[in-house]
């Protein structure tokens, strides 16, 4: 297992990667000038939105916890040390590195179309660029990348835990996203065909015919 300061200086890595993706969010948000006026929604129970942002919250400022409260970031509850611990917690560096990276590229693209609703806004256009170009929601799968990410950096039971919740609302939340998207209110066929040729949260590997 590695030591507190190859996990200290991580866990800032992660926390610089996390503010750099927020304000990368908050920056293509006030790119919207104009009222936004929805034309279709799908309106899952209140208290999943409610816990899936604080579950997002949690994921990503997992990394705060290891300065605030180490014991139980870290150490509790209190998981074996095994042989080659420490490339599995690099390997969470790299995983958090990465979702990340996706998490600032799909903020990008998606700009003034990026809302934790599920809806459609006048005007909404389907994206087919950037890492939407293979995989139809590239926020849930760097979310859940991250957070994964922080399970194996801290080797942490609780952040597995909160890891499988998340992959549950992200499976939900995903299904009626594209159960909206695919109704004649939205793109109709059109998004039938993107779904053909892109995966959920990772790329396809061939198309659906």
């Amino acid at each position: 297992m590695l030591g507190p300061p190859f996990v200290q200086i991580s866990a800032l890595v992660a926390l610089a990667g996390t503010l750099a993706g927020i304000l990368v969010g908050l920056a293509v948000r006030r790119r919207a000038t104009q009222p936004v006026r929805v034309v279709a929604e799908r309106n899952p129970p209140k208290w999943t939105e409610v816990v899936w942002i604080l579950g997002t919250f949690v994921a990503l400022f997992w990394p705060l916890g290891f300065f605030l409260l180490p014991t139980i970031a870290y150490h509790w509850p209190a998981f074996p040390d095994f042989p080659g611990s420490w490339v599995v917690q690099v390997l969470g560096v790299l995983l958090g590195i990465a979702g990340g990276l996706l998490f600032s590229a799909a903020a990008r693209a998606l700009g003034s179309q990026m809302t934790p609703a599920i809806q459609v806004q006048q005007g909404h256009q389907l994206l087919q660029t950037g890492p939407y170009r293979l995989i139809r929601h590239p926020v849930y799968t760097a979310i859940i990348a991250i957070a994964i990410a922080q399970t194996l950096l801290f080797l942490s039971p609780l952040a597995a835990l909160l890891t499988l919740f998340m992959v549950g609302l992200a499976e939900y939340r995903a299904h009626l996203e594209e159960s909206l998207l695919s109704s004649p209110e939205a793109f109709g066929t059109t998004y039938d065909a993107y779904m053909a040729r892109t995966g959920r949260f990772l790329p396809r590997l061939r198309s659906k015919s």
